[in-house]
């Protein structure tokens, strides 16, 4: 009888399921920030006169941190149960949680 190892699929496996779980936390802070980065997107129109140009990155920031981020966040949810869009699910959960944090970030920088 010739022994053989079986094949080790569970590595994979194991990795998506880590990924996955570590992209539900980074969706649910995006969407945690987006109250946040509403607030300081809409007080950062007091040093338009002042810094015109990080004021207008903050602005776009600020709309895509409520439009763009719960569509992202929503598509990486649909992912989860739609094994088709896993890849696609997958960058729209990396990619939510860059709007509100852009804007906070260059909100505090005013």
């Amino acid at each position: 009888m010739d022994e053989t190892t079986p094949a080790l699929n569970t590595g994979r496996a194991a990795e998506t399921r880590a990924v996955d779980v570590v992209l539900m936390y980074v969706t649910t802070l995006a969407v945690a920030l987006i109250p946040v980065a509403l607030l300081f997107g809409g007080m950062a129109q007091m040093a338009a006169a002042v810094h015109p140009q990080t004021v207008a990155v903050v602005i776009v920031g600020w709309w895509a941190s409520w439009t763009a981020t719960p569509l992202l966040v929503a598509a990486f949810r649909l992912s989860l149960r739609h094994p088709a869009l896993t890849t696609a699910g997958r960058w729209a959960g990396w990619v939510a949680p860059v709007a509100p944090t852009v804007t906070v970030l260059l909100s505090l920088g005013l």
